[in-house]
């Protein structure tokens, strides 16, 4: 038994449950009694070394993601020869459970679960993650509601070459996409997609699609036309706009679904909005049939209670057309409409232009809640309309941020999956130089990125918007190389001053150089100058290129390829 064993700074209390690869236990920080859940492989997989390696890239996986809704990760380590890692402790139940005791959730409920589990996984996407087993017991429901998005243990890194030997299948059979089930070798994220459609069919209807005696006959229907009962006709109370998106999700071809988990996050946004809508606009019928009063010959002549056929002509009562701006069909539509531009109702006026403060309020609330909504409407519309007020400096500042970080997002993920540049694009030399800059970061050559993080800079004057925010970014990197050098500076004055309280490694490597140029004999120098690359060259293992981190793996590139190159000089 476990239970009261150390592992590392935390103790393990209960265990939660177990599996096939290991179990995950409740543990307890002797520092600061915080709840952490902690996995440990199974020793009996100890000899398997494809068991090994899976586990140890779940944990590498993991550390990829940093989510609101995905389950965090806080650390690994070993216990006796057998890998564990550390994640956060959920309380909640799983969806699976949840389900069992339901039987089915009401469409309301799956659009809100939904929306935060296409959060999650667009995040995962973005990282090139696809995790492969969507399904209801991988999700845990946290007692505010919240879902957090759990087991990496199957998921592939599309940057990375899979475990699993070619035409192979692995997932669960019920919820697995018709390309998973033929084992096709390089799985999209669109899979998941198709998973998700399979867990939003079994949460509204309380069936699942496909089933059979065996996991091939499942296999086979999933592969397969196989014609399935729609939600729409085993549930009529689910509006039939969710239904449709379930069948696009489950649509055999993948370039037949969603284009990614964002556009199913912004379909599941309109939809609600279709639907209250909806409501209001019923709402707003039977109030107006509540409040009217009819005489008694009126409501004779009521079109509600008889058809003009059957009345008299002399004693039918004329009726004028109400307004066309006043009809159901026009609120609808026009609703759906400013949800479409924008995601967000409520901030555009059909006959003037909302006032400045009211557009300066609107993107203030909006800007980090859903930028690119923000961007494309309350900010767009300030600028245009009012661009001499006092707090336009204000706004546009909001804007050259969100542009440049939707640039910057675009231009990392092209670049991660390695996507070919288009030389057709206009944007394709600022693409390129973009490239090249990181590469230079990343290989130690930091004066040839900061000149080209120069060159890019100079569009920021140009009066192209498209330009500019490629200036923007070219800026922002620049500082991001300045800071690394400032950050090898403060170093130096930490290292020569013998505080070693923080950022260890590269103090130590600090150290070595420090060392070397104090001394007067060239081995000795030689000696300590090849102990600091080393030690910069393990920081650069240690360290992640995207994120917090990234200043650190360049400083370490830099100075690895600095003291290298000196090497190279002195002889």
């Amino acid at each position: 038994m476990l239970i009261g064993k150390e592992f590392g700074p935390y103790v393990v209390e209960k265990e939660l449950g177990s599996g096939a690869m290991g179990a995950v236990f409740l543990a307890r920080s002797k520092k600061t009694g915080e709840l952490v859940a902690l996995k440990l492989m199974s020793a009996a997989l100890g000899s398997s070394e494809t068991a090994h390696s899976r586990f140890i890239r779940e944990v590498a996986i993991l550390k990829q993601l940093e989510h609101v809704n995905i389950v965090k990760y806080k650390g690994s380590g070993r216990f006796h020869g057998s890998p564990f890692y550390i994640m956060e402790f959920v309380e909640g139940e799983s969806l699976d459970h949840i389900l069992a005791k339901r039987k089915r959730l009401p469409w309301d409920e799956v659009i809100k679960l939904g929306l935060d589990l296409c959060a999650g996984l667009q995040h995962a996407h973005e990282q090139g993650i696809i995790h492969r087993d969507l399904k209801p017991s991988n999700l845990m429901i946290l007692k505010d509601g919240t879902v957090k998005l759990t087991d990496f243990g199957i998921a592939k890194d599309t940057d990375v070459t899979a475990l699993t030997a070619d035409n192979s299948t692995v997932g669960t059979a019920a919820y697995m996409s018709p390309e998973q089930c033929r084992g096709t070798r390089d799985l999209k994220h669109t899979s998941d997609l198709y998973s998700m459609g399979i867990m939003f069919y079994e949460l509204l209807t309380g069936r699942k699609p496909f089933v059979g005696e065996t996991a091939m006959e499942v296999f086979l229907q999933h592969a397969n036309n196989t014609e399935y009962k729609r939600v729409i006709e085993i549930v009529q109370q689910v509006p039939i706009w969710l239904s449709e998106l379930v069948d696009q999700l489950m649509a055999k071809d993948p370039n037949k679904r969603p284009r990614d988990a964002e556009a199913v996050r912004q379909s599941l946004l309109l939809i609600k909005q279709k639907i209250a809508a909806k409501n209001a606009d019923s709402g707003s019928t039977k109030e107006k049939k509540k409040k009217t009063k009819l005489t008694p010959a009126e409501a004779d002549e009521s079109p509600m209670e008889t058809s003009a056929n059957s009345v008299p002509l002399a004693r039918r009562k004329k009726f004028s057309p109400a307004p066309f701006y006043t009809k159901g069909w026009f609120t609808v539509l026009a609703l759906g409409l400013i949800g479409t531009m924008s995601c967000v109702g409520g901030y555009v006026a059909f006959l003037r232009t909302a006032s400045a403060e009211s557009l300066y309020q609107q993107a203030a609330s909006l800007r980090t809640i859903e930028p690119k909504a923000a961007r494309e409407g309350p900010i767009a519309d300030f600028l245009r309309h009012y661009p001499v007020h006092e707090k336009v400096a204000e706004v546009q500042g909001w804007a050259d941020k969100i542009d440049f970080e939707l640039l910057e997002h675009q231009m990392l993920n092209r670049r991660r999956i390695n996507k070919k540049l288009n030389t057709t694009d206009k944007d394709v030399a600022q693409e390129q130089i973009f490239r090249d800059a990181l590469d230079d970061e990343e290989a130690g050559k930091l004066k040839d990125s900061a000149k080209k993080w120069t060159d890019l800079s100079q569009r920021k004057s140009s009066t192209d918007p498209e330009l500019r925010t490629w200036g923007l970014l070219g800026e922002r990197y620049q500082q991001r190389v300045k800071a690394v050098q400032t950050l090898y500076g403060e170093l130096r004055e930490k290292a020569g001053k013998g505080d070693g309280e923080t950022e260890q490694m590269a103090l130590d490597a600090v150290r070595s150089e420090l060392a070397a140029d104090k001394l007067k004999d060239p081995d000795d120098a030689g000696k300590h100058r090849a102990n600091a690359r080393n030690q910069w060259e393990d920081l650069k293992k240690s360290t992640d290129t995207t994120g917090d981190n990234r200043r650190w793996h360049v400083l370490a590139a830099w100075r690895w390829r600095e003291l290298r190159d000196a090497k190279t000089s002195d002889r």
